[in-house]
């Protein structure tokens, strides 16, 4: 069929171009220099159109060629561990959301150049920008305008929470223009459910005290083995993420993710428009059981 159009596109050429000569050559000695003019519009005209349209080899096409910028985050060395502490956090969560908000741009541009099919394409660009604003908002806000309150371990846990999803949102916006660089579909990599800062949530366990086992979460290979999670302050000391009223609630209650196995979309969605309960999970892979159902209390 290329073939084809392109025999059609270069006789119509030949056609307009052939049809001007002629006029040209048989023009009156007074109209030479108009005729000559048409005929080279129209040769140039018919050039760039079996160009633009056709797969003629007509002059050199320059490749396109994408890289994401350097350097390259390092998703494989772990963030620190800020113990408590979110200012221990924020340069690296700064660091991750600059590096996703100066490849932003990127994802326009391959949206209309990868071979991924078109709606692929708009929802892999779609998750690179929103996950590039949510994450920069996540970092900008210093820990003095937060959640106002008397306690300062509340504002401490509500900043550390927030700098917690810029991390994971920088993870999610780079795998989606991973996705269009290497023109291969997003894949699921959930964060570890008890600590988002740990290895990525490549297993599945039954989350603590859900009824009969039923209950999973992705988690870490060694939080898979012994929960070590991610602790917040709190005016009766450190607790676990989940159980603080500090951390946004759209945050906590899906674990950055960990709760609904996909590749992104929900927390993309409820950064968009905030938590909404998903419901029953519906079994991914190999994987059984459903959602966590909510038992932390949402501030």
């Amino acid at each position: 069929m290329k073939r084809t159009g392109d025999v059609i596109g270069l006789l119509a050429a030949a056609a307009v171009i052939g049809t001007t000569g002629w006029f040209a050559a048989t023009a009156d000695a007074g109209q030479r220099y108009e005729a000559g003019l048409v005929l080279g519009l129209s040769t140039a005209l018919s050039f760039a159109l079996l160009r633009r349209f056709t797969h003629l080899p007509l002059g050199r096409r320059r490749p396109y060629t994408f890289a994401l910028p350097l350097p390259a985050p390092d998703w494989s060395a772990p963030p620190p561990d800020p113990a408590g502490d979110p200012e221990a956090l924020r340069p690296h969560a700064e660091r991750q959301a600059g590096l996703l908000s100066d490849a932003s741009a990127l994802g326009d541009t391959l949206r209309h150049t990868c071979t991924l099919t078109p709606q692929l394409r708009a929802e892999l660009a779609s998750f690179a920008v929103t996950a590039s604003i949510q994450a920069s908002n996540s970092v900008i806000a210093p820990i003095g305008e937060g959640p106002r309150s008397p306690d300062p371990a509340y504002d401490a846990a509500h900043a550390l929470g927030e700098l917690v999803a810029a991390v994971e949102f920088s993870r999610i916006g780079m795998r989606a223009l991973e996705a269009l660089v290497t023109e291969r579909p997003l894949r699921p990599d959930p964060p570890c459910y008890f600590n988002p800062l740990h290895d990525r949530g490549h297993a599945r366990v039954a989350l603590p005290g859900a009824p009969h086992g039923t209950e999973e979460v992705a988690s870490c290979h060694g939080c898979a083995k012994g929960p070590e999670p991610l602790l917040v302050p709190s005016e009766c000391g450190p607790v676990p993420y989940y159980d603080s009223d500090a951390v946004d609630a759209r945050w906590r209650l899906l674990g950055y993710g960990a709760v609904v196995p996909d590749n992104g979309a929900t927390m993309i969605a409820t950064a968009r428009d905030g938590f909404r309960d998903p419901g029953p999970a519906v079994p991914s892979g190999g994987g059984g059981g459903g959602l966590k159902r909510f038992r932390t209390k949402v501030s």
